[in-house]
């Protein structure tokens, strides 16, 4: 089971995961009064279950706080149709209005199955922002992995690992193993199939912020209704 972005950037910050401030807007008008709550500049991500939102017109950057009220009726009005959802696209009933950041580099982390391994296995990539599929299949040099013993758990020397090849070092280095390791308490607490950043960012001042998130349940977790 898939939940929206803005559901999963929320159990992101109760684990400790730097996020945006955002608000959510069902409506032009408020999707006008939250981009002035953030400083009267935002980005309008349209809240689908789908990737490529991009792609389709569903991620919009606005400067002032009317047009994104304007941009905010235009995401909710249509259907949105991306690489992922088919030509029939899917209904958008909410945006979520986040704070513009700060971009010096993005980087990818994941964690899903590794149905060989039979073990959970957290990804990781300086190449964040891309598709990871084009990722594997252009560069997968670029792709970092580490088996997560399903005893043991992620260990920290993983973590260090994977932060040295993603190219970071002293306090970035350690901020990130701090999201690897919240990453893996997440996918096990919540009986995910996957928890993923793309991109987690480096902002110009340093710091780690997940700027986008996407988490699926596992359905056999999931209580009958």
């Amino acid at each position: 089971m898939r939940i929206h972005e803005y559901q999963a950037k929320e159990i992101f910050a109760r684990y400790g995961i730097a996020v945006p401030q955002s608000r959510l807007a069902a409506s032009g008008e408020e999707a006008r009064k939250a981009t002035a709550d953030l400083g009267g500049r935002a980005v309008l991500k349209a809240q689908v279950h789908a990737g490529g939102r991009g792609h389709g017109g569903g991620i919009k950057v606005v400067n002032t706080p009317d047009e994104a009220d304007q941009v905010a009726d235009a995401i909710l009005a249509k259907r949105l149709v991306t690489p992922q959802t088919g030509p029939d696209g899917a209904p958008v009933h909410h945006v979520l209005v986040e704070e513009l950041a700060d971009i010096a580099r993005e980087l990818y982390l994941a964690i899903t199955i590794d149905r060989v391994a039979r073990s959970p296995v957290l990804l990781a990539s300086p190449a964040g922002g891309m598709d990871i599929e084009e990722v594997a299949a252009t560069r997968p040099q670029d792709i970092h992995n580490e088996v997560i013993d399903p005893v043991m758990g992620f260990m920290p020397f993983q973590a260090r690992r994977l932060a040295a090849k993603l190219g970071l070092k002293g306090s970035q280095a350690q901020a990130c193993a701090a999201v690897m390791s919240n990453l893996s308490r997440i996918f096990t607490d919540n009986d995910c199939s996957l928890v993923e950043i793309n991109p987690l960012i480096v902002t110009g001042a340093g710091d780690l912020v997940a700027l986008d998130a996407k988490i699926n349940l596992d359905d056999d977790s999931v209580p009958a209704p």
